[in-house]
């Protein structure tokens, strides 16, 4: 039976007859309104159907029942290839359990050949897939673009063949990691001490070319409703040492003024769309076209004031990255923001209208001192001033809200050797910025969940190891179990800093830089140099 509901809220859906063509379906291990807020569901299911002999239907997790595609309520055990898309790690824990409820066998050594393929990809699978390694036949480590329609064709030559033939055949890519193809040894300390075959490589393949991605269905049931929503720019030139986005992906940017849409809310997405060269005049032209146009979080550093006087009207609430108290440390994580700069520009964005601010922040950085914890609260005390000086005359004072995330290290970032800090020290400081940051009048304290912070860090920087984790969350243990409870030294992955030779579990993945260019990005950053 078909599940109606999110469609009967969309625009764009595409419905296909199954006759002689290849279903396979996109699975993402989080809710629709998650999952369709990702432009990344977008582009893969575009590149499908537009694939002439495929079918491509869409699958999000609801725990209260079997797992069936939106469009012909089908179960995912009709489906011949089934692509989970990966963004987040605590999604992780839905996998098997997606996989349980279809009645797939969650382990791929258990899959039968009449069994769906299983494939994983998306940017948690690209940096490091370890950790998911039972669960997948296959993981795809690269760009939607460069790599799903090779991928597909290659699975329609390969389609008649047994289940091993098809995954060997298809293993054939560079970018195409059969995790059952390596072994990993670890040494007498944990760490892994070889890779079998010692030559073992998987390279990342990026899309080179100049069209990015757009929306393909509109709906009003996710976090942008309704909205029409362009990839403005992939990756971000300013590189910080903690940042997934910006070590793995070259900065690329797109014209996005000549889209073709009937939507009026445009949304322009991407980790470095504060550096599009032609923000203002593609600002501008949609404008001119009649569009309203919303941005994503910020840095207060790069964007001019002007673009934000364009979408002064659509737009009530500015979003910032700030991410540290101290000029100190945001010179230690690649955002050397001096507290003048930011009090200025704060200031002449409050001149164009009271808007209400939202500022993010890390807590559990690298060397992070009591005075840059104090400088939070600090820092948001002065901007509140300005706000309070400058909206007194207009007679409306905008609102802040801080909020507060512990810092966790992501491979193929020069971050990736460093610890994070340990639960009761995060405790600690997330107190005191909530007692702090709560006494200043109209300004509101939001952070994310430590227990889950922790178990990111753990699965982020996991071994292969960590699948038993995985599985046992899966089941329905809690964290606090988990953590209590379980066989693996959790605080192995998380609390350790890595010796400069170490060997990582993801170091057979080739990446756009080289791991000894990363260490060096490291050592400065500990210098002190930008």
């Amino acid at each position: 039976m078909r599940s109606t509901a999110p469609l009967s809220f969309e625009t764009g859906t595409i419905v296909r007859d199954w006759g002689g063509k290849t279903p396979v379906c996109i699975v993402f291990p989080n809710s629709y309104y998650v999952g369709m807020s990702n432009l990344a569901i977008h582009i893969l299911y575009k590149i499908l159907n537009d694939i002439p002999g495929v079918v491509c239907e869409r699958c999000f997790m609801d725990r209260r029942e079997k797992p069936l595609s939106l469009e012909s309520g089908k179960p995912l055990s009709s489906f011949e290839v089934i692509f989970f898309s990966v963004s987040f790690e605590l999604d992780y824990i839905n996998i098997p359990e997606m996989l349980r409820l279809a009645g797939i066998s969650p382990l791929a050594c258990e899959r039968k050949g009449s069994e769906p393929l299983i494939v994983g990809g998306g940017i948690c699978v690209m940096s490091n897939p370890e950790p998911l390694h039972r669960f997948f036949d296959l993981f795809i480590l690269g760009d939607i673009e460069g790599t799903v329609p090779l991928f597909m064709e290659r699975y329609e030559e390969l389609r008649a063949k047994k289940r091993a033939k098809i995954i060997d055949g298809l293993s054939e890519f560079d970018w195409a990691y059969n995790p059952q193809a390596l072994e990993v040894k670890y040494g007498e300390d944990g760490t892994p001490d070889r890779f079998i075959p010692q030559d073992f490589q998987v390279s990342m393949k990026h899309h080179k070319g100049k069209d990015l991605g757009t929306s393909t269905i509109i709906s009003d049931r996710t976090e942008f409703s309704s909205m029409f929503l362009v990839e403005g720019t992939r990756g971000c030139p300013s590189r910080c040492p903690f940042c997934l986005i910006g070590n793995m992906y070259r900065f690329v940017h797109e014209k996005v003024s000549d889209i073709s849409t009937d939507c009026i809310d445009i949304g322009i997405l991407g980790g470095g769309v504060s550096f599009h060269p032609h923000l203002l005049q593609e600002l501008r032209a949609l404008k001119d076209r009649g569009k309203r146009v919303h941005l994503p979080s910020l840095r207060i550093d790069e964007v001019p004031v002007s673009c934000v006087e364009l979408i002064r009207d659509e737009v009530k609430t500015l979003t910032f990255g700030i991410e540290a108290g101290t000029e100190a440390m945001r010179r230690f994580i690649g955002k050397p923001m001096t507290d003048k700069e930011i009090f200025d520009t704060i200031g002449e964005i409050i001149d164009i209208k009271p808007f209400n601010l939202k500022l993010y922040f890390m807590v559990g950085l690298y060397n992070e001192t009591k005075e840059d914890i104090d400088g939070i609260p600090e820092l948001v005390k002065r901007i509140k001033h300005i706000m309070v000086k400058k909206g007194a005359k207009k007679g409306v004072v905008g609102s802040i809200t801080v909020h507060v995330s512990p810092f966790v290290p992501k491979p193929f970032t020069p971050f990736q050797w460093l610890p994070m800090d340990d639960t009761a020290s995060l405790k600690e400081k997330i107190g005191l910025l909530r007692k702090a940051i709560g006494a200043i009048d109209n300004t509101f304290f939001t952070h994310e969940s430590i227990k889950h912070s922790f178990i990111q860090g753990v699965l982020a920087r996991g071994d292969r190891r960590i699948a038993d984790t995985v599985l046992t969350l899966a089941s329905g243990e809690t964290i606090s179990k988990v953590l209590k409870e379980s066989s693996l030294n959790l605080n192995f992955y998380t609390l350790r800093e890595r010796k400069r030779d170490e060997i990582f579990p993801w170091d057979f993945i080739s990446g756009n830089t080289s791991k000894e260019r990363l260490y060096r990005r490291l050592a400065q950053s500990l210098n002190g140099c930008t």
